[in-house]
């Protein structure tokens, strides 16, 4: 039973995950947001916000009602549920791309509708953990593993920036680290570190390809034809760009 209660006079709909909420110690598997409205322009006009590239991380954070859920803890596909949710709603589902063809270098624009946007089959099983179970291919190691949260993926980039560029970041098997939660029953995280930095490359590759072949998710591809007749493909983005007609642009 919940512990709290929204305010009436707030607007809202329900907004269903692409995750399922299966990796969420709650399982939640829809969210209550609320619309954009007048207030949300101090966050979208925010300098500082846009600055350190915080705008949307502050944006969910408002938008999004349950209290017993985490922003920072959200899966990338769950974001953009939502915030193709917060977009529509509040334009319409008309999305612009600004383009270059690249045979002429000339500009154009293409129009896509998000209400076609769909989610990707979702096959695997997780366990009573909430993690999928996986057996290397060449080891023969028995492993179970989650997928990154957004802030997950923060930390992973703030390692990378942190060498500045000076010897190798080991993103790789900081990568592998975090998303591996278990090996034979095995729960140790020195284990588990120890396992990554002996695992085999090919053991390492196949697993993080599967990893990102069987990802929940939405279709964000298009292809779309040039002015030159050419064909290329693009991808929506979901930085501040993402609300363009805000700007007026």
């Amino acid at each position: 039973m919940e512990e709290f209660k929204i305010d009436p006079t707030i607007q809202y709909d329900v907004v269903e995950l692409p995750s399922m909420g299966i990796q969420y110690a709650n399982k939640k598997k829809s969210l209550r947001v609320s619309y954009l409205d007048a207030t949300d322009e101090n966050i979208l006009s925010a300098q500082n916000l846009i600055q350190n590239n915080t705008v949307i991380d502050e944006l969910l954070k408002r938008k999004i009602l349950d209290k017993d859920f985490s922003v920072e803890d959200m899966a990338d596909e769950d974001r953009h549920a939502v915030l193709i949710f917060l977009r529509s709603t509040a334009w319409g589902p008309e999305y612009k791309f600004f383009l270059i063809d690249p045979k002429t270098s000339k500009e154009f624009t293409e129009s896509f509708d998000l209400s076609e946007i769909s989610f990707k089959e979702f096959k695997l099983i997780a366990d009573s953990n909430g993690e999928f179970p996986y057996t290397m291919e060449k080891s023969k190691v028995k492993i179970t593993f989650n997928f990154l949260t957004k802030k997950q993926e923060k930390t992973l980039e703030e390692i990378e920036k942190s060498w500045n560029g000076i010897g190798v970041a080991p993103i790789v098997t900081k990568r592998l680290e975090m998303m591996i939660k278990s090996i034979e029953g095995n729960r140790d995280m020195m284990n588990i570190h120890h396992f990554v930095e002996k695992l085999p490359i090919k053991d390492s590759q196949d697993f993080r390809k599967y990893a990102r072949e069987n990802k929940p998710g939405i279709d964000l591809k298009r292809e779309v034809k040039t002015p030159s007749g050419d064909t290329i493909q693009v991808e929506i983005g979901f930085g501040v760009e993402f609300f363009r007609p805000f700007y007026g642009l």
